[in-house]
């Protein structure tokens, strides 16, 4: 097997393991709060990611310990707002309507003066917000769960902006572990707060964290910076849209969650959004160290 085949497949794998993750959190929010589902997932991720991320420590500036720190925050909100919404919409709403962060990383560079929306992201931006509504709203109303992951989507599209502006690749992953441990201790300190930071009981609750943390969480980062290493950009980003996709089918397959038909077109809808908006993107007009492939964190 050719290392770019190994590198393709594990992308493959870890996305499946990033779309089961929404059906997993949806149920273990019945038992335990979103802050307390926070803190154990991302300080168990950067238990994980510590022995990948010691070597690089040695080459952290200053600049890079305040910037992974400041990061981690802007992390926290995303994956704050995602849990908070994934316990009251369905795990397929979430995944779908996350992955628009790729969608919204060009609006934010435009607005903050580092890039300009191409024709074809406009028109992606236009397919996916239709696509949002036909899966989102019901009637005159809307789920204020799928706000919430909207404002996460937000989130993680500034995430990838300040990532790829601010973190030098020779340091990415000890800034990955500084920006998860800056999660998993504000979402502690939140959790803390509500009094809410209690394990679950059950032995597949535990399991289910296990997986999302060192899995999902830790190692899926380090995987995804590897395969970046070997495999082009652009088939990462293909790779990527199999997020949401998965989402669906285990959001499906486990939550017995059932789409509309008007859902399942506006789900494809966002994925249409997000391949137009994805392969329309020209690089000559991004920062040199520029990646808009989604960080896995």
């Amino acid at each position: 097997m050719s290392r770019d085949l190994f590198w393709s497949i594990a992308m493959i794998a870890v996305t499946a393991i990033w779309g089961w993750s929404f059906a997993a959190k949806h149920d273990l929010l019945l038992e335990m709060s979103a802050s307390a589902l926070n803190a154990y997932m991302f300080l168990l991720a950067a238990v994980a990611v510590l022995p990948f991320s010691i070597q690089s420590f040695y080459r952290m500036r200053k600049a890079d310990w305040m910037s992974g720190i400041g990061i981690g925050c802007v992390l926290f909100m995303a994956f704050a707002l995602q849990t908070a919404g994934v316990a009251i919409t369905t795990p397929s709403n979430a995944g779908f309507i996350t992955g628009l962060c790729t969608v919204f990383t060009p609006i934010i560079l435009y607005v903050i003066g580092k890039g300009r929306v191409r024709k074809h992201q406009s028109a992606g931006i236009a397919i996916a917000v239709v696509g949002l509504a036909m899966l989102s709203l019901d009637g005159f109303s809307v789920n204020f769960g799928d706000v919430l992951i909207l404002g996460c989507a937000v989130a993680f599209a500034m995430h990838i902006v300040a990532v790829s502006l601010f973190v030098r690749m020779p340091v990415a992953i000890a800034s990955t572990f500084l920006q998860l441990l800056t999660v998993g201790i504000l979402s502690a300190a939140w959790s803390l707060y509500e009094g809410s930071l209690a394990m679950p009981e059950g032995r597949s609750s535990i399991v289910s964290i296990l997986i999302v943390a060192i899995l999902a969480t830790g190692l899926g980062y380090v995987i995804q910076v590897r395969a970046q290493m070997r495999l082009p950009a652009e088939k990462v980003a293909l790779i990527l849209i199999c997020e949401p996709v998965f989402a669906g089918v285990f959001g499906y397959w486990l939550a017995d969650v059932r789409l509309s038909l008007i859902n399942i077109i506006g789900a494809l809808l966002i994925l249409l959004g997000i391949f137009v908006s994805e392969f329309g993107w020209r690089r000559s007009s991004l920062p040199a160290n520029f990646n808009c492939n989604k960080p896995v964190l």
